[in-house]
């Protein structure tokens, strides 16, 4: 049996965090904070495959924390989405911006949110695939 991956669920609404644990919970190993502080101490500890973040938190956003995770050695990679009710393009923007990989909107869709899991996930095996097939390609032409 695979491994569940870790998601980790930011928001200062427990009930939101209920919602995506139920979501999620026969998919991926989920985790939960309810501030920006606890995010950072939760994923530096964690080190999870995702960050599911609520923009609007008391203290440090949403943004913040993203920007926050950015620069932190072994967080750098990891997929952030941003989770808000805030959805202008303006708002979008500010997310892409503070380092987020995407944006999903509240009230969210199970299965939206799955899929764009797991289009990350897809993509992340593909690059991973792309890499090891050019190093195997470096090494046979070097051989030679």
């Amino acid at each position: 049996m695979a491994r569940k991956r870790k998601v980790l669920a930011v928001d200062d609404n427990p009930v939101n965090l209920g919602i995506l644990e139920e979501m999620l919970g026969d998919h991926y190993c989920v985790h939960t904070a309810q501030s920006g502080a606890e995010a950072i101490r939760e994923a530096t500890k964690l080190r999870p495959a995702f960050v599911l973040l609520d923009v609007m938190m008391p203290q440090m956003d949403g943004l913040e924390v993203s920007r926050q995770l950015r620069t932190m050695p072994g967080l750098r990679d990891c997929v952030i989405i941003m989770v808000s009710a805030k959805a202008m393009p303006s708002e979008r923007i500010a997310g892409l911006d503070a380092g987020a990989d995407d944006y999903v909107t509240k009230p969210f869709d199970e299965v939206e949110l799955l899929e764009t899991l797991r289009s990350f996930e897809d993509h992340r095996r593909t690059a991973t695939a792309e890499l090891v097939s050019d190093e195997s390609d470096e090494e046979a032409i070097a051989t030679q």
